[in-house]
């Protein structure tokens, strides 16, 4: 018996602290995304983005897309490694300013603020190299 009220107690408080955090889901559809999607989205990014005139809307969709395709984590994180495995993306060159965008970004506490802004801090370091 004593076990049983501990076990409630237990996921009580777990059920608490999950519907105060403050994660939500960026993603309003779970069907998926195509790549036409995606790309549509995330083509022809604007260089010197102001980030303050994007609505949190399509930062919520690209946080999704990123989510989606296996980029970002649901906590922040971007994930990868297995682009990095695959010699598809070079982490040696991508590492430093991967880096530098993740802890420009790390005290962000909104998931679409914090993977859009990594995002965009890439792309905006991508677009200068380019030019």
């Amino acid at each position: 018996m004593l076990v049983n009220s501990r076990l409630v107690c237990i996921i009580f408080l777990l059920q608490t602290e999950l519907a105060n955090s403050e994660y939500t889901d960026p993603c309003t559809d779970h069907n998926g995304i195509t790549v036409e999607e995606a790309n549509r989205a995330l083509a022809d990014w604007p260089m010197d983005l102001d980030l303050a005139s994007v609505n949190k809307t399509h930062k919520c969709y690209v946080t999704c897309i990123l989510i989606y395709f296996n980029l970002a984590d649901d906590y922040g994180g971007v994930t990868l490694d297995k682009y990095f495995n695959y010699g598809i993306i070079d982490e040696f060159a991508f590492a430093p300013t991967l880096s530098r965008c993740c802890y420009e970004y790390s005290a962000e506490t909104d998931l679409c603020e914090k993977i859009f802004g990594v995002f965009n801090c890439f792309r905006q370091e991508r677009l200068l190299n380019e030019k």
